[in-house]
């Protein structure tokens, strides 16, 4: 619970995949463990199941024009698989990828500038991280990438979007919505619950699908480091100044 004798800080809620570890090799191996379990079932699917993927999910991750526009890599290989892999193979498929990712085997990084960025917010804002994926392989992911000092809570398999329903309240506990920030590369994932609560946005809108309307939208993280800091500084102002932006241009892949 929050002291009521000292204000509360401001809540600047992350994402993981996507947003502060960066990298499509956790995709990859993901993909690659989905077209192994296939083909495990059923050799009759065949190479050409194994290079369409790979091919389908390549254009997707390089931002070619005309690649469905999915929700991130992850459910680009879902639905790419879907009517190969039920969700128990791509469950198991996952939890792969993940102990890959622990065992640091997997090549991401964390974006420029971010460990030096959240430093500077010590003390201004309260820096939580906010994940679907499980706790094995975030902590080791932060301290690979100099990041573990940065974060003070992680919330790991919060089941997002549903998940915000009981998770948003304990966050805010008693905070005005508007001093806490939601930054991620999902939007019906990482922002739509806290949109909707009154919280502010930020959107990594990598491949400029647009999804759904933020405060801040920018192509990479860094360039959002400047208005999360104004958000920051003056919760109130920054949202007083910023009306969230975008329109839903694009139809994100749901099939």
């Amino acid at each position: 619970m929050i002291d009521r004798d000292t204000p509360p800080l401001p809540l600047l809620v992350l994402d993981f995949d996507g947003t502060v570890c960066i990298g499509d090799a956790p995709v990859w191996a993901y993909a690659e463990a989905v077209i192994a379990g296939i083909l495990d079932r059923d050799d009759s699917a065949g190479s050409g199941l194994d290079a369409g993927l790979r091919a389908r999910l390549g254009a997707f991750l390089d931002g070619e024009p005309g690649s469905p526009a999915y929700a991130d890599g992850y459910a680009a290989v879902a639905q790419l698989a879907a009517g190969h892999a039920d969700e128990e193979l791509l469950q198991r498929a996952y939890q792969r990828s993940r102990r890959e990712l622990a065992g640091g085997g997997l090549d991401v990084s964390a974006p420029v500038g971010l460990a030096d960025f959240l430093d500077g917010l010590a003390g201004t804002a309260e820096r939580v991280l906010v994940t679907n994926a499980p706790l094995d392989g975030v902590v080791e992911t932060l301290g690979a990438l100099g990041l573990a000092g940065a974060i003070d809570r992680i919330h790991a398999e919060a089941g997002k979007p549903a998940g915000w329903t009981g998770l948003l309240p304990r966050l805010l506990d008693g905070r005005d919505p508007r001093a806490l920030l939601s930054v991620g590369d999902i939007w019906g994932n990482d922002l739509a619950a806290p949109l909707a609560a009154g919280c502010a946005t930020a959107l990594i809108d990598r491949f400029g699908h647009r999804a759904g309307p933020a405060h801040l939208v920018a192509p990479s993280f860094p360039e959002l480091y400047p208005g999360i800091a104004e958000w920051a500084h003056d919760p109130l102002g920054f949202a007083a100044a910023h009306p969230t932006e975008g329109a839903v241009p694009s139809t994100v892949a749901t099939s």
